[in-house]
This record gives C-alpha cells, sequence and structure tokens, in this order.
C-alpha cells in the first residue's frame, strides 16, 4: 500500500499545478468524508486497523480510470451515504418507539420459537471465554455498519462507483423495505430477553429500553447485511480484502447466535434476505447495462449516420 502511495504522489507532482491543487482538494473531502463516518458509531483503533488491512490490495480492484474524472462523483456519493448514515440511528430508534406504542403485532412467536429445540443457539455458547465474549461484542457493536463501510471505502479507492451502490443496495437500502413487514406485523424478541438471561453485549438497559431494543428479530438484519456484502465481497479480485470480509462477516453472524441475540431461524432467514437482495441488484445492474449498451449503440448509429448525410 505504501507503494500505491508513493506513485499516486509522484503522479501528482508531475500534473500541472491547476489539476495537482484540484486532485489534493478532492482528496482532502473524502479524507473528512471518511473521517465523519468513523465518527457517528465512535470508531475505535480496531476499526482503523481492520480498514486499513482491507485496503493492502485495493489496486487489484481498481479501474483504469483517472482521478479528476472519478472523484467529483465519487466523494458526492460518499457525501450522501454518510449523510443518510449519519441521521438513520436517530430515526431508526424513533421508528422502534413509535411501533413499541402503536402497533399491534398480528403474531406472538415468543413461545413458538422458544419452543423450537436448538433454536436456541445453545450450541454455540458450549466455550464462553470472556476475551472471545469481548471480542465478539465488538464484532457484533460494529458489525452492522462497519462492514457495509470499509467496502465501501474500498470500493471508493478502486474507483468504482458502481460497486459502492452496489454494496449498498444488496444490503440495507433493499432489504429494509422488504423486513419492515416482518417486524411490524411478528412480534419476536431477542434470545436473551425471551429466556430471561442477561443481555449478552451487556447495554445496561432499563427495563422499559430492552422492551424496545429486543424487538424486531425476525429475520436477523444483522445476518441479511453482512451475508450479502460476503457474497460480494467473494467476487473482489483481492484476496486479502475477499478472505477477511469473509471471515468478518460469518464472525457477524456466528456473533448474534453467541450473544443471544437471535434465534436460529433468524439466522437461516437473514440469510435468505441477503442471497435474494444480491440478486435482485444483479437483474437490476443487468438491465442497466443493457440499456446503457443500446443507448450507446443508438448514439453511435446516429453519430455515423449524421457523419455519411455530410459526406453526402
Amino acid at each position: 500500500m505504501l507503494q500505491h502511495t508513493e506513485g499516486l504522489l509522484h503522479r501528482i507532482t508531475r500534473m500541472p499545478v491547476a489539476r495537482r491543487i484540484l486532485l489534493v482538494i478532492w482528496l482532502v473531502l473524502a479524507g473528512i468524508i471518511v473521517w465523519n463516518i468513523s465518527t457517528v458509531e465512535n470508531w475505535i483503533i480496531f476499526n482503523w486497523i481492520f480498514l486499513g488491512l482491507l485496503l493492502l490490495d485495493f489496486k487489484k480492484d481498481q479501474k483504469p480510470i483517472n482521478w479528476l474524472a472519478f472523484l467529483p462523483k465519487g466523494v458526492l456519493l460518499l457525501f450522501i451515504l454518510y449523510y443518510i448514515y449519519r441521521y438513520a440511528p436517530y430515526i431508526w430508534y424513533k421508528l422502534a418507539s413509535w411501533e413499541m406504542k402503536n402497533i399491534k403485532h398480528i403474531f406472538n412467536w415468543n413461545h413458538l420459537f422458544r419452543s423450537i429445540p436448538f433454536n436456541d443457539a445453545s450450541f454455540v455458547r458450549i466455550y464462553q471465554p470472556e476475551w472471545l465474549t469481548i471480542f465478539l461484542r465488538w464484532v457484533y457493536g460494529y458489525g452492522f455498519s462497519l462492514a457495509l463501510w470499509v467496502a465501501v471505502i474500498r470500493s471508493f479507492l478502486t474507483r468504482d462507483t458502481g460497486k459502492m451502490l452496489r454494496y449498498v443496495l444488496s444490503s440495507h437500502t433493499f432489504q429494509l423495505p422488504i423486513i419492515v413487514p416482518f417486524y411490524t406485523t411478528v412480534l419476536l424478541q431477542e434470545v436473551w430477553y425471551v429466556l430471561g438471561h442477561p443481555d449478552g453485549m451487556a447495554r445496561n438497559f432499563t427495563p422499559e429500553q430492552a422492551a424496545v431494543w429486543s424487538l424486531n428479530c425476525f429475520p436477523s438484519m444483522h445476518t441479511s447485511v453482512s451475508f450479502a456484502i460476503l457474497l460480494l465481497a467473494l467476487r473482489e479480485k483481492g484476496k486479502i480484502f475477499r478472505r477477511l470480509m469473509v471471515t468478518y462477516c460469518s464472525l457477524i453472524i456466528f456473533s448474534t447466535m453467541y450473544l443471544e441475540i437471535h434465534w436460529v431461524i433468524d439466522v437461516i432467514a437473514g440469510m435468505i434476505l441477503g442471497w435474494g437482495t444480491v440478486k435482485i441488484v444483479d437483474k437490476l445492474y443487468e438491465k442497466w447495462g443493457e440499456r446503457a449498451v443500446k443507448e450507446k449503440g443508438a448514439t453511435v448509429e446516429a453519430t455515423v449516420l449524421k457523419r455519411d448525410l455530410q459526406n453526402n
């Protein structure tokens, strides 16, 4: 990665002064946005180390596009995504509170899920050393957003806005409208709450907070988001990124059961949802690609026709 940085600095010094200044401004803006992204959920040093490791081989997936051609749209997209992310936790908490007060769930699955053998995932908690619990709290606590952001930031460095959007659309964006109907019709609370155990995340909730934050269990969105990103990460050429992301996303899914957050059926449903949204976005990109090819073909045909008419 140091070689890539030195190469970029060398190319910058060879640019005309005006282009050099413009490039530096765009890169500084991108850096400011990334820093602000990290402040939303107060990234700790391990988050930055993790991001740094994932960026070691971004060159393997980088598109042959000029930085100055990419940066305006790349920085704009990064800012829009950050702005949405900045206010998402507040909106989510308000929705959860409103749901608790106003929605009368049609189904109550607490007793049903509790009665299904092994559905509480007790088999993954046979070995529970303190160090593993602390580590998995970090994995789960940041996993819902960190898995997405490290993929988006790396895609930014590969100069690929299409890939940035693909990660976002395949995870939170398309999954939320599919998952909300389940949350509003099905009452299913987290494993620890239903079983009367201490909160696996040690969040020190009041009884009222616990009742709100233990809602919205089926399907597991931590799982669906992580599994979608895992599937997309498998398509990347960089082996370091691919292997680390597959490991991290798998750990997020595992942590939901280890920490008594989600039931096994929640996790299975989440994986199905994650796979489904990836396929939906694949189809959309395929359609957009076909349309772009047709439009480009029509433009070329019109240009040739115009030239022929001028020659005649």
